[in-house]
């Protein structure tokens, strides 16, 4: 997952000091870009290929681009921070981030090494994080599971499992054409289990005696019918 907003925000405050801005002769751009190209080659997970559109009016300006990208992530535009190197009006160098038009001036091209560098750390905090989240989702599904498979022995059910980042997805079979999902909360799921044998014969009772059910939202009720409130009868 690529960095939000305001980490990149708070970076390009942080690595640009601003003070002295670089000016660069525009006849020096491309011998520049080649320059910072190389040193952000050294880089793992650092793509210096030029993608993305660039307008007529930029691309005299441009001095190169770059990506930021979290190899773990699974969609291409999700993993990665994209920025590019301009010169503004005056000839200065300038840090922008691509999507955001998030910028700061740089004074040294040692800012940018340093801001790539503390990119990739946050990258690699946010991967142990995630890492650490992802074991103690699979502990709590585990203990989940245990629980499930003793009630469908005893209540002779089947079931399959899916987990997601905030749950784990329960089917229980009604029938070879349906079943139902309980949607247990990893958060809660200690005030969830006991419950879930009362929910389960509850819910394959009503089915077995030929009762349907849909939970729908707001949005799924009929529009041109009110309530009949237990108050009014």
């Amino acid at each position: 997952m690529a960095l939000q907003r305001r980490t990149i925000q708070k970076l390009l405050r942080e690595d640009f000091a601003g003070t002295r801005p670089l000016v660069v002769d525009p006849a020096e751009r491309e011998k520049l870009g080649a320059d910072i190209k190389g040193r952000l080659e050294r880089f793992e997970g650092v793509d210096t290929k030029d993608y993305g559109y660039v307008r007529d009016e930029e691309k005299p300006r441009l001095v190169c681009s770059f990506s930021i990208i979290d190899s773990e992530a699974y969609y291409y535009y999700g993993a990665r921070n994209s920025f590019r190197l301009l010169l503004d009006d005056a000839g200065r160098l300038t840090l922008q981030q691509t999507y955001s038009g998030d910028a700061a001036l740089v004074s040294d091209l040692d800012e940018i090494v340093r801001f790539v560098r503390h990119c990739k750390q946050r990258l690699e905090r946010h991967k142990a994080l995630r890492a650490k989240r992802g074991k103690v989702r699979e502990l709590l599904a585990q203990a989940i599971l245990a629980h499930v498979r003793k009630l469908a022995k005893e209540e002779r059910f089947d079931f399959m499992s899916e987990t997601d980042a905030q749950k784990l997805n329960l089917f229980v079979k009604l029938s070879d054409e349906h079943a139902v999902v309980l949607h247990i909360p990893f958060k809660e799921f200690k005030q969830f289990l006991p419950q879930l044998r009362s929910a389960i014969v509850t819910l394959r009772q009503l089915y077995q005696g030929g009762i349907r059910f849909q939970i729908v939202s707001q949005r799924g009720l009929p529009s041109r019918k009110s309530w009949v409130t237990h108050q009014s009868l």
